[in-house]
């Protein structure tokens, strides 16, 4: 019996070892940190993107034009009420160095070296005289005023009258350009109340047609046929063709 029950104790233990979980022993863990990708021997940084730049507008470069009639005017500004400088024979020879706001009016220079403006319809030239750059005009006052139509497109070619108050009241007159606005000069001095009204259509407007006839045998108007003006002006006059 001494035996048996020195056997079941041995069996016991070897039992019990089994059973119980062994403790791994601990692993030292080491970790690497990712390395960058390799650039190719040849690699280089790209440039930052550049604009590319517009190009330069050509200078303006003065041409030569002539009077186109006898004693045409050359006066100190563009238009009808400021003095006259001196009259060209024609044929007489200049350069043209600029144009008024509207393009009615070229500002010369002759061969003395006199400068001042001429009116554009009396000059002779195989240029385009309104690719010439704007010159404001020095000491004058403006009435400035638009012409459209019912679908707010602009109206060239009206003619205006633009005239003091008063008998043999000063006048002088203007003409929309291909915007529709027309510009008219008066001397510094002018003041009170002027008179603008509407006084022809040009045959080179957009309501004529190659033969200066009204487009389609219909003639239109326009509204308001006359707007007092009491210079200074403080806004720009609007006219309506229909």
């Amino acid at each position: 019996m001494k035996k048996q029950s020195g056997l079941f104790g041995l069996i016991t233990l070897l039992a019990l070892a089994a059973c119980s979980p062994s403790t791994p022993a601990p692993v030292a863990v080491t970790q690497t940190p990712e390395a960058s990708p390799a650039l190719p021997a040849t690699w280089t940084p790209s440039p930052p993107p550049t604009e590319t730049p517009l190009p330069s507008p050509t200078p303006f470069k003065p041409f030569e034009a002539k009077a186109l009639t006898d004693n045409l005017n050359l006066r100190a500004n563009p238009g009808y009420l400021f003095d006259v400088l001196q009259m060209l024979a024609k044929d007489t020879s200049f350069q043209v160095i600029a144009k008024s706001p509207g393009g009615e009016w070229i500002y010369v220079e002759l061969a003395d070296g006199k400068t001042g403006w001429l009116f554009a319809q009396l000059i002779a030239t195989d240029q385009d005289l309104q690719q010439a750059p704007i010159r404001e005009p020095e000491n004058a006052r403006l009435i400035t005023g638009t012409v459209k139509n019912a679908n707010g497109q602009p109206i060239n070619g009206i003619q205006f009258m633009i005239q003091g108050a008063g008998t043999s009241a000063p006048r002088t007159d203007a003409l929309t350009d291909d915007s529709g606005v027309f510009y008219a000069f008066l001397p510094a001095s002018s003041a009170g109340k002027w008179y603008v009204s509407f006084t022809a259509v040009s045959c080179t407007s957009v309501v004529m047609d190659k033969d200066c006839n009204c487009l389609n045998g219909k003639c239109g108007s326009i509204e308001p046929a006359l707007i007092n003006v009491t210079l200074p002006q403080v806004e720009p006059l609007e006219f309506l063709w229909q």
